[in-house]
């Protein structure tokens, strides 16, 4: 009897110190990283990756981009041209966000007040039928990241 109770206790407190070992190295203090490493290693460098287009991606960088902007200006005026807007001269400022896969969605437009709920849903449509994008990858983390950017936006000229 003596001896059950000793290989007992044995198991009782071997199974008790893997638990509070178990529960010690789980602690996670250790594995925080601080505020201001998480906000330098976020910002945008150099040598991050913009989002593309396919037929943009064998250019030098700034042609690249311009390449990128131009696509969006056509696919855009495309969409646009066989809609009617009241004649407008204000030169709006739209802020576009790209997506991890690519996908196009307005995020801002101003002045905001310019433009009736019917114009704004043009506006919507136009942006949401942007053929998908190559997406921005943060290469210090080799990741695809949702990215957000202004262009300027005119509907009529005069």
């Amino acid at each position: 009897m003596l001896n059950l109770i000793k290989n007992f206790n044995i198991k009782f407190y071997s199974k008790w110190l893997l638990f509070v070992i178990t529960l010690i190295s789980c602690d996670s203090n250790f594995l925080k990283v601080p505020d201001s490493e998480i906000q330098s290693a976020s910002k945008w460098s150099i040598n991050d990756q913009p989002p593309s287009f396919p037929e943009c991606e064998n250019l030098i960088m700034e042609d690249q981009l311009d390449c990128f902007r131009d696509k969006i200006e056509i696919e855009m005026s495309n969409f646009l041209d066989s809609k009617t807007f009241p004649l407008d001269s204000t030169e709006y400022k739209l802020t576009l966000k790209i997506d991890t896969i690519g996908r196009f969605s307005l995020d801002k437009l101003l002045p905001l007040n310019k433009l009736d709920e019917k114009y704004l849903l043009i506006i919507h449509e136009a942006v949401e039928q942007l053929p998908n994008a190559l997406p921005a990858i943060k290469t210090n983390i080799g990741e695809f990241v949702e990215v957000k950017f202004s262009i300027p936006f005119k509907l009529n000229y005069e």
